[in-house]
């Protein structure tokens, strides 16, 4: 007992007699004042302590230029009927890549943007679809006209005769105004969709190289090294690419990941557009807390609009060039640890209640100055 007793000693919060305490209103109210703050202070801490934050950084991206870079996409044409549209992946050099995994489809829409397809249509990419169309029907005339592209004594029987008299002079021809092209299948298909649109959507899995993907009119082919789409003499200003971005991304989707191009509306009164998007690909590791990992990308963009009306080279459609960043962003969960997490509850409890203490005695001495200068006034 003399041990415990003993221990008296060491009290470090000694207690005056109750008859020494004074009890003022000013105190009760800092009292309350500064139980209420400490409750709210306790509360947010706890949320935070619950709640998983994040971590960036940034270093250089070490992965093989070997890996597949999933794209996923689905873009809606206001005026362009699914019949005309290829789906190309070219890389920087304008070669169409190889061994590229896609599963991609479209939908015809009527003028109002409804569905009028039974099912989807499944369709491949990199296409050489361009070849010599045998199905010109001769018309029953002994000399056809060549439009002023040959001489006179040469005929132009079929719709091809046509186009390769325009062709020797450099010109251009306009097949809808061409009687031998009448029964021309591209003038035939364009009339009898030509209040149509189209939803396309898929996936594709591409090299982690620069190249571009793209969406456009026409039979796609290579041409001395180099990638081209036929119309077969329409004009370009006849396909409206007008077009509605309902969600493009690269990779994986992971928490707080941003679309850029997610409901990005393009459209313009008139056809002949080219729509070129620059991406900028940045390869994205995201760790999570229960020590799984993502590895996706995230992207940046800049538009440009090209018209073709004034004899510009170019193809209506929609453009998506993209480029990969050396640099790498790493996402990190992490989460307060109890021991921090405790260090700053006694940070606040001490912390509000020293403040409140201090506020308390200056209130109290301040107050018995006034009343002694008052009572002191009074005495003279």
């Amino acid at each position: 007992m003399s041990l415990l007793w003993s221990l008296k000693h060491f009290d470090a919060y000694r207690k005056p007699m109750d008859d020494f305490r004074v009890k003022t209103l000013s105190g009760g109210l800092v009292t309350l004042i500064a139980t209420i703050t400490i409750g709210l202070l306790i509360v947010l801490e706890t949320r935070q302590f619950l709640a998983t934050d994040v971590l960036e950084h940034l270093f250089v991206d070490s992965t093989t230029s070997d890996e597949r870079v999933h794209i996923e996409f689905d873009i809606t044409f206001n005026k362009l009927p699914c019949n005309f549209i290829t789906v190309d992946v070219m890389d920087v050099s304008s070669e169409a890549q190889d061994n590229i995994n896609d599963d991609i489809y479209r939908l015809r829409l009527d003028a109002e943007g409804r569905n009028i397809s039974e099912t989807a249509q499944k369709i491949e990419i990199n296409q050489n679809k361009t070849s010599v169309d045998t199905t010109d029907l001769v018309q029953e005339v002994k000399c056809g006209s060549c439009y002023g592209a040959a001489a006179d004594g040469i005929c132009c029987n079929t719709c091809e005769d046509v186009k390769n008299a325009y062709a020797i002079k450099g010109w251009q021809v306009n097949i809808e105004e061409v009687e031998q092209c009448k029964n021309d299948k591209w003038v035939k298909e364009f009339n009898e969709h030509k209040n149509e649109g189209c939803r396309v959507y898929g996936t594709v899995k591409v090299a982690k190289v620069a190249g571009n993907f793209h969406l456009a009119p026409g039979d796609p082919h290579q041409a001395m090294r180099s990638h081209v789409h036929d119309l077969h003499n329409l004009d370009p200003v006849k396909f409206d690419a007008s077009h509605t971005v309902n969600h493009i991304s690269f990779g994986k989707s992971f928490p707080g990941k941003n679309y850029p191009l997610d409901g990005k509306v393009n459209t313009d009164n008139r056809g002949g557009i080219m729509y070129q998007y620059y991406v900028k690909v940045v390869p994205t590791r995201y760790d999570y807390l229960d020590g799984r990992v993502d590895q996706s990308h995230q992207f940046s963009v800049t538009t440009h609009k090209k018209d073709l009306g004034f004899r510009q080279s170019g193809l209506p459609g929609f453009f998506l060039q993209y480029e990969f960043s050396p640099l790498m962003v790493q996402y990190e969960e992490f989460r307060q640890s109890l021991a921090s997490f405790l260090v700053s509850l006694c940070a606040i409890v001490g912390g509000v209640f020293a403040m409140a203490q201090l506020v308390d005695i200056t209130i109290y001495h301040s107050s018995r100055y006034m009343k002694n200068r008052i009572a002191g006034g009074k005495l003279t």
